[in-house]
């Protein structure tokens, strides 16, 4: 099992990948955090901003809370705290931080860095520098960089339920401590929380592969997430959104029993679609055709009702579906005795191997006469049916009609 600091490093490369934040994980001083931090900003920036995290707030902060902290420069940095060991509560001396940023949550037009520099006394001969390394930092929605924190928590820490979100600002005056921000924040983190509830109540139906209601779920997920998400680059947020919710319903119908191989072909192709669309609306149905893909394929394809052994057995005949395939050949691959998997597999599929087989081949032949124009004895060979007048019967068997006329009906 790793360590923790181990999944905090892949948590943290997970988010530098997504969403193009640096994170930084080192023990939970105050001194170890600062000089951390440092390392992201410019020497003029360090010499001009007071920094941010006192050893008095950080003695207050709690493991597994997600503190979004704004800086005096209006740099945004979001932060969480782990002990050594998965779900273990550790003294103050023996945490650890994961901290992302910094990052900003608007574009930082001229009168942004002008207010900045306004409201700590520097000179306005800092407005081009400052601006050019705002300009550098990746622009992320609090709500984007709260569900990426917050699968990060769950990965490093082992938690299980929800998640707490506070936000602190410093106060105007350097000297003075942190100010916890409430009000206006109390109704965000009920949107917050709204939004995590539909979300998980998506993910439960993905998981069962009921499409309509994991769509319904979606739907009230995504009213929940508009009435919070403020940007000035909406196809931008919507893209990030969407490469969230595909590692999310990746991750569902992994814990469905989908083997890996499939997964990664999923969401690699709906990643590219993703990131090549060009209009709002062709996004947000992305999204929509990505949640009922995700289902049909865990309706057809689940195994996590079936013993590990029949898993193995299912994943390698899908795998070698076009090569001649024999009971022996799959007991071999698969390292057990051929009469032991065919005992296993016929009491737990209520089919033979053979037959299965047949009817996986089958299946796959139906899916490419619908997607494809490609002829039907290519597709015969490419299923594994070496003879075309055996794939015509089994197919029957299996459709009640011929190759051809299942295509003609589908089209």
């Amino acid at each position: 099992m790793l360590e923790a600091h181990e999944r905090a490093g892949l948590a943290g490369q997970f988010i530098e990948a997504l969403l193009q934040v640096p994170v930084l994980c080192c023990r939970a001083g105050a001194g170890e955090l600062e000089a951390g931090i440092k390392r992201f900003l410019p020497d003029f920036m360090t010499n001009s901003f007071p920094f941010f995290l006192s050893r008095e707030m950080m003695e207050s902060l709690e493991p597994s809370v997600i503190y979004h902290m704004t800086d005096f420069a209006g740099l945004n940095f979001q932060m969480f705290l782990y002990g050594e060991g998965e779900g273990e509560p550790a003294p103050s001396a023996s945490l650890y931080a994961l901290v992302a940023g910094p990052y900003l949550a608007v574009k930082p037009d001229e009168p942004f860095c002008e207010r900045v520099l306004q409201e700590n006394g520097q000179s306005l001969s800092l407005m081009v520098p400052f601006r050019q390394f705002c300009l550098g930092l990746p622009i992320v929605s609090t709500s984007v960089m709260i569900g990426a924190m917050r699968t990060a928590v769950k990965a490093v820490t082992g938690e299980d339920g929800d998640i707490l979100y506070r936000h602190y600002e410093p106060r105007e005056k350097a000297g003075q401590p942190p100010l916890y921000q409430g009000g206006g924040e109390e109704a965000v983190m009920e949107l917050l929380e709204e939004r995590y509830r539909y979300e998980k109540l998506m993910l439960q139906e993905v998981r069962q592969g009921n499409t309509d209601r994991a769509l319904d779920y979606f739907r009230q997920f995504s009213r929940a997430s508009r009435s919070i998400v403020r940007t000035e680059d909406p196809i931008r947020t919507s893209k990030n959104l969407g490469f969230s919710l595909n590692t999310m319903l990746r991750k569902s119908a992994e814990l469905a029993g989908i083997h890996p191989v499939y997964l990664d072909i999923i969401s690699s192709n709906f990643a590219l679609l993703i990131e090549n669309a060009y209009r709002m609306e062709e996004v947000e149905d992305i999204k929509f055709h990505m949640i009922g893909a995700y289902c049909r394929f865990v309706r057809t394809e689940r195994l996590d009702q079936y013993s590990p052994l029949v898993r193995r057995a299912v994943t390698y005949i899908r795998l070698h579906l076009a090569e001649p395939l024999t009971l022996r050949q799959i007991a071999e691959g698969i390292r057990v005795s051929p009469s032991y998997l065919s005992r296993t597999f016929n009491r737990e599929m209520g089919e033979s191997v053979s037959n299965y087989i047949a009817g996986a081949r089958v299946e796959k032949a139906a899916e490419l006469l619908k997607f494809t124009g490609l002829p039907v004895q290519n597709i015969a060979a490419y299923v594994g049916f070496a003879n075309l007048n055996y794939f015509s019967r089994c197919f029957r068997l299996h459709k009640g009609m011929t190759p051809t006329q299942y295509r003609n009906r589908k089209s």
